[in-house]
Formats: structure tokens, C-alpha cells, sequence
């Protein structure tokens, strides 16, 4: 693979990202647009659009990669507790549409107005990537993870968003199903994405596993403040900064990352 100009496209989709309104830091934009470089086949689905800012971003990236396609799915109701609070529910679907046509990426992605839970009904496609960014309850996470990580690829990357944000699901749905599954190997935080790529039948080594449950328990120390404060129990918060700051969670040097991903996919 050419990697030479992935570093522009990236760099100008990070600039972009600065004029779309969402819920991404620049980092977490570097990181998804790197994802569709990768070389693992299948498709991309993103489950949680809310105004199209990521949906944008990957599909901006999928297009500088060569895909002609990805797929999104979000009902777009904002019923869910764990919903975005700046916008609402009757006007969502007329802001994500426009910010699509206003990005000319209206005919890259096939977006689906279903719950990923009737989505995984009729999915047949194998996945490159799974972004996991809708319903941030526990349950809504391990559902997500559970219906769509059998389509993974080889090489496939799994991913969540606010893994470090306080809500219950993603941090769980992380540590259990990717940190402590035998299914992924190579894994990490970007912001607060965390990412794991799936092995398909294949072993993680002994090196995957170490730093897999080095993260592992320092993600698990925040827990129990994450229980706390769902539950009405008074947390105390600069100890959960502490523990938060030293959980690893810096920005990707995209090239690096794609060539480690590919190394490990081959």
C-alpha cells in the first residue's frame, strides 16, 4: 500500500473536523480516519451518527482509500439516557442529512434509520472496522459488540467511543469483550477511543496478552467510580482523575499505526 499521502488526507480531515459539530477531540479524528487504510477486507459500519460528524470523517477517508462505500445506522430519535443533549429529537434527522449533502458525502454512505438491533438482522457483510458510538448504556454496548463482531475480518479493528467519559457501557463493553477476549489481540486507547483488532481463530501472543491486561487493570480501577456515581453514591473525584491520567490514551502516529495493524493482519 502507497502510505505516502494518508498523512495529508488525514491532516485535512483533522481540520475539518474543527467545523463539524459533534463529540470528537482531534485525536479521535486522526484515528478513525485511519481506519479505512487498513488492510483488512469488508466494509465499514459506524452505529451512532447523531449530527454526522464521524460519519463524515470516515467517509471522507474511505473515499481517499479507494472505497466507494460505508454504512451507518442511528434511529435518530434521541430516546436513549446516554444521548447527546444539544440537539433534539424532531430536528436530528434534518441535521444529519444536510451535513452530509453539505460534505458531498451523501452518496458514500448507505445509512440505515434502524436500531443497530434490527440492523444486525439482515447483516451480511464482512467489517473492516465496527465503530461503536449509539446507546452507552451497558447493555446497548454489549449488544452492539456482540450482534456485529462475527462479521469482523481478519485484521478488523473494533472500536468504542467514550471509553473514559463516564458512562457505564463503553468501558465495560471494552475491558470484557476486547481486553479479556481471546478474539483480539493488538488494543489501545486514542482519547478516549478504545480499539482492539480481531484475530479470527488465531491466538494472541504472549506479548498482546500482557499489555492487553496491563490496560486492562488500569481501566479497572475507574469502575467502581463509574458504579458509584450511576448508583447516587458521592465518588471521590480527584482520585478518579488520578487513575484516569495514568491510563495510556495518547494520539496515533497514523503511518506507524496502519503499517502495525497491516504487519499484524499479514
Amino acid at each position: 500500500m502507497q502510505l505516502h499521502p494518508i498523512h495529508e488526507t488525514i491532516d485535512t480531515l483533522v481540520d475539518l473536523s474543527t467545523s463539524l459539530d459533534g463529540h470528537l477531540r482531534k485525536r479521535e479524528v486522526q484515528f478513525l480516519a485511519s481506519l479505512p487504510f487498513i488492510a483488512a477486507t469488508g466494509s465499514i459500519l459506524e452505529i451512532g451518527s447523531f449530527k454526522g460528524k464521524s460519519t463524515i470523517i470516515l467517509a471522507k477517508a474511505a473515499a481517499a482509500a479507494g472505497m466507494k462505500q460505508i454504512f451507518a445506522c442511528d434511529p435518530l430519535s434521541l430516546t436513549c439516557e446516554t444521548d447527546p443533549k444539544d440537539a433534539f429529537g424532531e430536528e436530528l434527522p434534518r441535521l444529519f442529512h444536510e451535513n452530509l449533502k453539505q460534505h458531498n458525502v451523501q452518496d458514500i454512505v448507505q445509512f440505515y434509520q434502524i436500531r443497530a438491533t434490527d440492523l444486525a438482522r439482515i447483516w451480511d457483510k464482512p467489517l473492516k472496522a465496527l465503530w461503536i458510538d449509539g446507546d452507552h448504556t451497558y447493555a446497548g454496548t454489549i449488544s452492539d459488540i456482540t450482534l456485529f463482531e462475527r462479521h469482523l475480518s481478519k485484521g478488523g479493528i473494533a472500536c468504542f467511543h467514550d471509553v473514559l467519559h463516564g458512562f457505564d457501557g463503553p468501558i465495560r463493553a471494552f475491558t470484557e469483550k476486547i481486553l479479556l477476549s481471546e478474539s483480539f489481540g493488538e488494543c489501545g486507547l486514542c482519547g478516549s477511543i478504545g480499539w482492539g483488532q480481531f484475530l479470527d481463530g488465531s491466538s494472541a501472543t504472549t506479548t498482546q496478552w500482557e499489555k492487553k491486561l496491563r490496560l486492562y487493570t488500569k481501566l479497572s480501577r475507574l469502575l467502581p467510580f463509574i458504579i458509584k456515581k450511576h448508583t447516587g453514591i458521592k465518588i471521590n473525584e480527584p482520585l478518579r482523575r488520578f487513575y484516569r491520567s495514568m491510563i495510556p490514551h495518547s494520539a496515533i502516529v497514523p503511518e506507524a499505526w496502519i503499517e502495525k495493524m497491516n504487519g499484524c493482519h499479514d
